[in-house]
């Protein structure tokens, strides 16, 4: 399969000649000669872009990358699909155990927290099927489909750094989350309950504000062959000034997925209830076994789905980030062999 071209970063010896200002306002190379110019855009209306497949080559707005990322997986469904279902797979069967474990012996309040116990997993996960989707979502920008196979050669090639960036944005994280929480801890004892609900509530938002600082790492690192610091570095430097509307972008597109996964694991849910409301939920019974499996299979659709959303989302954020500070989008135009975004040819040296 061939590397997407133009995903270094700026100023690295693999980085192509091409314009990488600030924002989206390099001027666009002339059409070449006998190819027609593109008519200007009506008035009051923002330019198309050139396009090339699902996704115009030019700054994104909210709704467009929405609905790019579903239009992106759907087109490449074999590949997002195939890449998260063992993901997706591993984590249903964990649960699986840990409820039929709740269910033969564990206490009475340890099922309202078992939903918890595999929380960290999920979210390492999450991360890792970013980087898994990245070559997928880098390939749709450009108009050109990734199978299964294909996407897997791309991912496995990084797949030990991919891993150590996980560990390590799971380890800040979980770091950043103990030192707020700790002092609070440590104060419980001189402070009532809605004091100290209160304080925890204060330590939510540093944690939120470094997530998404660090959250374009994962298809830095994939797509621009970035070291593990190198791609933390590229996403403080890609998300700066950015932070609200990625924070926004990423909030609603998960509540979105919420819902789509609420809709698609409902139905495992369901038989679990009424097995369990049939057979009196007796320790080792055959319709309560039954009931968890129902809710591991319903599960495990309901993440292969949004898995793979959840990082397309990520890479197409990341897209956007370049192509309003580096002008990327002249870089793909020209890869993708779109009329007037050739580069000029080199001057032949004086005396040839």
């Amino acid at each position: 399969m061939t590397e997407s071209p133009g995903w270094t970063s700026p100023g690295s010896p693999e980085a192509p000649p091409g314009p990488t200002g600030t924002g989206h306002s390099a001027p666009v190379p002339p059409p070449a000669a006998g190819t027609a110019p593109v008519p200007p855009p009506a008035a009051g209306t923002a330019p198309a872009g050139p396009g090339i497949g699902l996704i115009p080559l030019r700054p994104l707005g909210f709704g467009e990358l929405m609905d790019g990322t579903f239009a992106l997986v759907r087109r490449n469904w074999r590949a997002a699909f195939g890449l998260t279902l063992a993901l997706a797979a591993v984590l249903e069967l964990l649960q699986a155990g840990i409820d039929w474990w709740i269910h033969t012996g564990g206490g009475g309040t340890e099922p309202l927290l078992s939903a918890n116990y595999l929380a960290p997993l999920a979210l390492f996960f999450g991360v890792l099927a970013s980087g898994l989707l990245a070559p997928v979502v880098s390939n749709g920008v450009l108009g050109r489909d990734t199978s299964l196979a294909e996407a897997w050669a791309r991912a496995r090639a990084r797949l030990g750094r991919l891993t150590c960036l996980c560990l390590l944005l799971a380890a800040i994280g979980i770091g950043a989350l103990a030192l707020a929480v700790v002092p609070l801890l440590l104060l419980a004892f001189a402070t009532d309950l809605p004091g100290l609900l209160a304080l925890l509530l204060l330590t939510v938002p540093p944690v939120v504000w470094l997530t998404i600082r660090l959250t374009l790492a994962v298809p830095a690192l994939v797509l621009e062959e970035q070291p593990v610091l190198g791609a933390l570095k590229r996403s403080w430097r890609l998300s700066r000034g950015a932070w609200w509307r990625i924070f926004g972008l990423t909030l609603v597109f998960r509540l979105c997925l919420t819902a789509v996964a609420a809709v698609l694991a409902g139905p495992g849910e369901i038989v679990d209830m009424v097995l369990e409301g049939t057979s009196g939920g007796g320790a080792g019974d055959g319709s309560t076994a039954i009931g968890i499996a129902a809710v591991a299979v319903f599960g495990t659709v309901a993440r292969t789905v949004t898995l793979p959303l959840e990082g397309a989302l990520q890479t197409l954020i990341y897209v956007d980030q370049r192509i309003r500070r580096e002008a990327l989008d002249l870089e793909l135009a020209h890869a993708a062999g779109l009329p007037g975004y050739a580069r000029p040819a080199a001057a032949a040296p004086s005396g040839a």
